[in-house]
């Protein structure tokens, strides 16, 4: 399954990049967004308003001392007669993407089913605390980036910090919370024993074109916001990843490429404050030992595949966790979903069959 998936990922990468043009790197590079449009418009309603309640009795925490389950999605389609069409694309947004409305039925399962989210640095270092009674979970979301192919698709345009909230924006201007991280936000708000010791998930950004929907990284108005975001969620207890800047494939690529591609993504961050010692690969694939070193010299030292199982391995200095992808594909299996959440009950019914 792993193979199929990131064989067929690639070709859906491929297509959904084909405007590329020349680059001075030993790489190639696709063509940038325009600028995203100013945030002006009155905020959507959120669908699903956090409980406020009082205070929660002393939970008792206990260690963790089996292998911990990751979880991972991509940016979440809001509207499927968009995304969900018959061409290429579309059938790449079926295979790889879910609904807002799979995710928040997804979230609310994970809850029911005793999973409690966790650091991925506490994960990689074996000391995972969780409520007494539930399960140690890390949940992923790949290529916050809100690229150029998104557009008219019926996903958000970007990320924005709008009165102390982290917000999706969409096409037409207004903020939305149906996205990954106001989502799980509120979940937690509602549920506080889904988070343990503050921990909330891990994001993994392209770069490409920019951070967060943001796609011009270089501009000054353009970093100050970006620093801002960073500085929220870190602050919140979310990881923010790389997963390279070309979303090149680590297993395929030359050690100079993936040097090269690691110095250009470490140029975006750097100016706004982010530093990370997570890189997620793309595509799932595992690399030679020669780049898991380099990895692990450029700061890496926390990497992640894809498996269909959770496994934890240490190598030339790198800690490489597996993680479980979560889209049109795994609910094709639900038999390996069960013990997450159930595929009848929470696919989107917009989903095509």
């Amino acid at each position: 399954m792993r193979n199929r998936r990131a064989g067929i990922l690639a070709a859906v990468v491929a297509a959904a990049l084909a405007a590329v043009v020349a680059c001075t790197g030993p790489s190639s590079r696709p063509v940038a967004f325009e600028p995203s449009r100013p945030q002006t418009a009155h905020p959507v309603a959120t669908t699903r308003t956090p409980q406020h309640t009082a205070p929660p009795p002393a939970v008792r925490m206990v260690r963790w001392h089996g292998p911990v389950e990751e979880l991972f999605v991509h940016p979440l389609v809001l509207e499927p007669r968009l995304a969900f069409t018959s061409d290429t694309l579309g059938v790449g947004f079926q295979h790889y993407f879910v609904t807002a409305l799979e995710f928040q039925r997804i979230l609310d399962q994970l809850w029911q089913k005793g999973w409690t989210l966790v650091d991925i640095h506490k994960a990689a270092a074996g000391t995972v605390r969780v409520p007494a009674g539930r399960r140690p979970l890390i949940l992923e979301e790949d290529d916050v980036n809100y690229y150029r192919y998104f557009q008219g698709r019926g996903l958000a345009t970007r990320l924005v910090l709008a009165d102390g909230q982290v917000r999706a924006q969409l096409p037409d201007g207004r903020l939305s919370d149906q996205d990954v991280v106001p989502m799980i936000e509120a979940e937690i708000a509602e549920h506080p024993e889904f988070s343990a010791d503050g921990a909330k998930g891990v994001l993994g950004l392209t770069g490409y074109e920019g951070f967060f929907g943001e796609h011009h990284p270089k501009r000054a108005a353009v970093q100050h916001r970006l620093r801002a975001l960073v500085h929220w969620l870190q602050g919140r207890g979310w990881t923010i990843a790389s997963h390279s800047w070309g979303h090149i494939d680590f297993t395929t690529n030359s050690l100079s490429s993936i040097e090269w591609d690691t110095g250009q993504w470490k140029a975006i961050a750097d100016p706004i404050g982010l530093h990370t010692d997570v890189l997620i690969y793309p595509f799932g694939g595992r690399p030679s030992d020669e780049v898991v070193r380099y990895l692990v010299r450029a700061g890496y030292t926390i990497q992640q595949d894809i498996d269909d199982v959770p496994r934890t391995v240490h190598r030339d200095g790198a800690t490489i966790l597996s993680r479980r992808h979560v889209d049109g594909y795994a609910f094709e299996v639900p038999a390996q979903q069960r013990a997450f959440y159930d595929v009848a009950t929470v696919r989107d019914p917009n989903r095509p069959r």
